[in-house]
């Protein structure tokens, strides 16, 4: 009976230690995990923007000469933007394709495929407008 009187008057600083013991490295792993997800959602949204604005720049240029100067414009105003340590490991690549020859046809579809690094595709397509 002694000893567990003890043991109670001297545990008062238990769960403190229990605490962090026990959960402090469940939230550590909980945050990293968050963290990368978070990164990985970015990465998919930053790729989808990307290929709509290189889209909507290449379809809204004034002619076909000038179309595929713009969409690489919005690339490189991209790049611009990111590290050296980023652009080195996440390479940025633009491939344009158009449903029908030549690309400035009223009504042709436009697809811009933007590739981020090995992992990430984006694509996004727009029509040219009819009145060209």
């Amino acid at each position: 009976m002694r000893v567990t009187r003890v043991i109670f008057k001297k545990s008062s600083g238990s769960a403190i230690a229990e605490f962090l013991i026990f959960t402090l490295p469940f939230f550590t792993a909980f945050l990293i995990i968050l963290t990368h997800v978070q990164y990985k959602a970015m990465t998919i949204i930053e790729s989808n923007n990307l290929a709509r604005q290189a889209v909507r720049a290449f379809v809204t240029s004034p002619n076909d000469n000038l179309a595929l100067t713009r969409a690489n414009q919005v690339i490189d105003i991209y790049r611009s933007t990111l590290s050296s340590s980023a652009k080195a490991s996440r390479p940025i690549s633009l491939e344009i394709t158009c449903q029908r020859n030549p690309c400035f046809s009223p009504g042709n579809r436009v697809t811009a495929t933007i590739k981020v690094g090995d992992s990430q595709k984006a694509s996004a397509s727009e029509f040219v407008d009819l009145w060209r």
